[in-house]
């Protein structure tokens, strides 16, 4: 029996909707528990590692792995999130960076940074995760904390230009693609989904209007969300931006994990 295996989390899936969907496919782990190392936003999509049996009590060793990632920033909006999942504000003009303007504010992040946690995110503060502060407006009467991470690559890939409708059109199918129980009453259950869709389409952002994405890859220690680096990116060039796309390629050491432990895809 595998200690771990590598599943690719789709976008719109939580970590444990996929967890539980390999679990479905695999009948003979019916019985064995499963944890997953390492969380992926549920509008991230990638390499997920999950733990098999005994392995599980091992979680916090795997949870401090090294994560590659190849992601793309929107720039001239903003979100309470970082990310598309949030809800979305249109700040003006969207300016056209150069290459080297591009590649200069990636190197920028390299080596050790002190970075806050999302504001929507689990980290507990005061007793209970900091979006519960969020949803309950009372962040300005908290500290939010930081972490120490490392970001030991971070590479400018190119830029790519879309039209407003093109733009809207695409990010509400991903958020159409998130999965909630409707009949779940715990807070934050609901992502909200239907609020951030609301305003997606109230931005008033012009059809034919052309925005710009650039891509990057990096790679970072443990605890780096991609979702506050992104918008970093885009405030070192004078700018707002969100994560616009975030794709885990690599897991610590298990880069080669599709031939020395098994890599499952689910199937389309």
């Amino acid at each position: 029996m595998k200690k771990h295996v590598t599943v690719y989390k789709k976008v719109g899936e939580t970590p444990l909707q996929a967890l539980e969907i390999f679990r479905k496919l695999w009948p003979e782990l019916a019985n064995l528990p499963l944890t997953y190392a390492g969380r992926l936003d549920p509008m991230a999509e990638g390499k997920l590692l999950i733990l098999i049996g005994d392995e599980c009590k091992k979680r916090t060793q795997y949870d401090g792995l090294d994560k590659e990632y190849e992601f793309e920033v929107l720039f001239g909006f903003k979100s309470d999130t970082g990310d598309v999942l949030g809800l979305a504000k249109l700040c003006g003009d969207v300016n056209v960076f150069s290459e080297k303007e591009l590649k200069t504010a990636a190197e920028f992040f390299l080596g050790e940074q002190v970075l806050p946690y999302p504001a929507f995110s689990s980290k507990t503060v005061d007793g209970k995760p900091l979006f519960h502060h969020a949803i309950e407006n009372n962040l300005d009467d908290i500290e939010i904390p930081t972490a120490t991470v490392h970001v030991y690559q971070m590479r400018f890939c190119g830029t790519r230009s879309v039209s407003g409708r093109e733009l809207v059109d695409d990010i509400l199918e991903k958020i159409e693609l998130l999965k909630v129980d409707t009949l779940d009453s715990r807070t934050g259950s609901g992502f909200r989904k239907e609020e951030i869709c609301t305003r997606w389409r109230s931005c008033k952002i012009e059809d034919s209007g052309q925005y710009t994405i650039a891509r990057f890859k990096t790679t970072v220690s443990s605890g780096t969300y991609i979702r506050i680096l992104a918008p970093l990116i885009a405030e070192k060039l004078r700018n707002y931006g969100l994560a616009y796309s975030i794709r885990r390629t690599k897991i610590g050491r298990y880069i080669s994990v599709s031939k020395r432990f098994g890599f499952w895809r689910r199937k389309i």
